[in-house]
């Protein structure tokens, strides 16, 4: 059986185990601040892939472990095609590899009827209407190991899921941020009031000088 994945980033970064054998029958992406660690269900023992770049790929059985494989790579038209081929006759688990990421968000097309789940790295969090959120709204959201996972449980055609996130921390420190502005701007405006009073005031008494002037 036959695999096809095209992927439109870069990343040449060895791979970890990542979330293997869980039951997720679908793609995952494990996000770190720069980067994603892809992993995709693979039947067979011959797997065909498309990239736009060099890349490492790695075969791991639905146990975890890792199933040495035979690589041919050639390039054409601006592709890397890979024929990966297990040197077992047939292997039931997940394809690893890497992409880049913008930094603190995540996009990728999900294709139609194909679960996706991304996992945010520790530490982070989405969903602020200012900072940045989930789009479209995921079908689910857990927390899996202090990390915040989304899940897409059936994406319609070719869905653009756009993730930002943050750390979790960031909202609250902006409202504070919000608030020191704030407070900034009624003291900037307090002492542009007293300004104005006392410039008012000195008008005044100019006025009366001139008038106490005038009658003598």
């Amino acid at each position: 059986m036959l695999l096809t994945l095209m992927v439109f980033l870069l990343a040449q970064v060895p791979v970890s185990h990542g979330l293997i054998a869980d039951g997720f029958n679908g793609t995952t992406y494990i996000l770190s601040k720069s980067e994603a660690e892809v992993i995709v269900p693979a039947n067979g023992s011959s797997f065909n892939l498309t990239f736009p770049f060099k890349s490492e790929i790695r075969l791991f059985d639905s146990q975890g472990s890792e199933v040495p494989v035979e690589t041919e790579v050639s390039f054409w038209r601006g592709s890397y095609q890979y024929k990966v081929i297990s040197e077992e006759e047939e292997v039931d688990g997940q394809i690893n590899y890497t992409r880049p990421i913008s930094e603190q968000r995540f996009v990728t097309f999900a294709e139609e009827g194909i679960p996706v789940r991304v996992v945010l790295p520790a530490g982070y969090a989405t969903g602020d209407s200012l900072l940045g959120k989930a789009r479209p709204k995921p079908d689910e959201v857990e927390i899996v190991d202090d990390r915040t996972v989304l899940i897409w449980t059936s994406p319609a055609k070719r869905t653009l899921i756009d993730v930002s996130f943050y750390r979790e921390g960031a909202p609250r420190a902006f409202q504070l941020f919000l608030l020191l502005l704030a407070f900034l701007a009624g003291v900037l405006a307090l002492e542009h009031l007293m300004s104005i009073r006392r410039l008012r005031s000195v008008r005044q008494e100019a006025d009366e000088d001139s008038e106490q002037e005038g009658r003598i």
